[in-house]
């Protein structure tokens, strides 16, 4: 194995480990056994825990995220790029539990430092690409303010799936990928076209 791969398969192992167990529970040694190298071979790669960790979330944000800028960008002006966003955020949530559960981890227990660098160096092009779907002719800060509610509603939609079956009036299909995606879609399509009226 070559010295990148050997690198990818450290941040990816890790990344899962750290997804499944938590930060505090998964070891360097932990992580060189999962890869099948010595923990000697991981130092190499690594000067230390703090520094894997926040690589390996940097690894699977910046896989996961930065496809968005893109993605938006190249949907035509006829297509509905508030849906298609809601409709990829709702997927990559529900079918990535890596991603997933690295994203809750951060938001429970990330520490500010590895919040920052994340904003900065992975989150910050997407999260424009996004502000844009937050309508037209709002203020900055209006735009931003949308653009978090926007991201909370999906995120808050997808943690709660699992409780949905079991609270009244729900139906087996409303915690579906699809089901979620479309009804949150309707919902922010109405309150943007409202905020552009008021």
């Amino acid at each position: 194995m070559q010295i990148a791969d050997t690198r990818i398969s450290i941040l990816e192992t890790a990344a899962r480990l750290y997804a499944d167990l938590g930060y505090s529970a998964v070891s360097m040694r932990d992580v060189a056994t999962a890869v099948g190298v010595t923990p000697a071979n991981l130092y190499h790669h690594f000067k230390g825990k703090d520094e894997l960790v926040r690589e390996a979330v940097a690894h699977v944000f910046a896989q996961k995220t930065a496809p968005i800028a893109d993605l938006l960008d190249a949907q035509g002006e006829g297509t509905d790029r508030l849906k298609f966003f809601v409709d990829y955020f709702v997927r990559l949530l529900t079918d990535d539990w890596v991603f997933f559960r690295l994203l809750v981890r951060e938001l429970v227990d990330g520490d500010e430092k590895r919040l920052n660098d994340l904003a900065r160096s992975v989150l910050e092009r997407p999260f424009r690409s996004v502000s844009g779907l937050a309508g037209q002719g709002q203020s900055a800060d209006e735009r931003f303010m949308a653009t978090i509610s926007t991201i909370a509603v999906i995120l808050g939609h997808v943690l709660l799936s699992g409780l949905l079956p079991h609270l009244p009036g729900a139906s087996p299909d409303h915690s579906t990928p699809t089901a979620i995606a479309m009804h949150i879609s309707t919902m922010l399509r109405r309150a943007f076209q409202s905020n552009a009226k008021d």
